[in-house]
């Protein structure tokens, strides 16, 4: 969160700077992909055009995303992370699904923490 003129200035910044330069690495894994929502057009899976708005999707090598975009009715910018596991055979067993749950948490919260620090940085 940014409060104020400085705030929106600081907002507008990180966003226009996510989808300018995007970074190599996150986290230890390499960054493999980055959409642009405003420069480009995207379509859904059913072919419908996503409307063009102020967010960049960054794939990472290890399975995670992260997506940042600024709030339309909030003084922040806001960071979604995303992690996919797949089961090797149809599904995960218990034992497996309470695994991989710890281990997602924990690579999240990883995530998280190099984000934090990259805004600072970007500031």
């Amino acid at each position: 969160t940014f409060e104020g003129a400085d705030g929106a200035a600081k907002i507008a910044k990180l966003a226009a700077g996510y989808a300018k330069t995007a970074p190599k690495m996150m986290d230890g894994a390499k960054v493999t992909g980055a959409r642009d929502f405003s420069a480009k057009t995207f379509k859904d899976i059913e072919g419908d055009t996503i409307p063009r708005e102020k967010m960049v999707i960054f794939d990472l090598a290890d399975g995670r995303r992260v997506a940042v975009r600024p709030s339309g009715t909030e003084p922040k910018i806001k960071f979604y992370m995303f992690i996919r596991r797949d089961p090797k055979g149809a599904r995960f067993s218990a034992e497996e699904l309470a695994a991989v749950k710890a281990e997602s948490r924990a690579s999240l919260d990883a995530l998280w923490q190099w984000i934090q620090s990259d805004v600072k940085a970007r500031l």
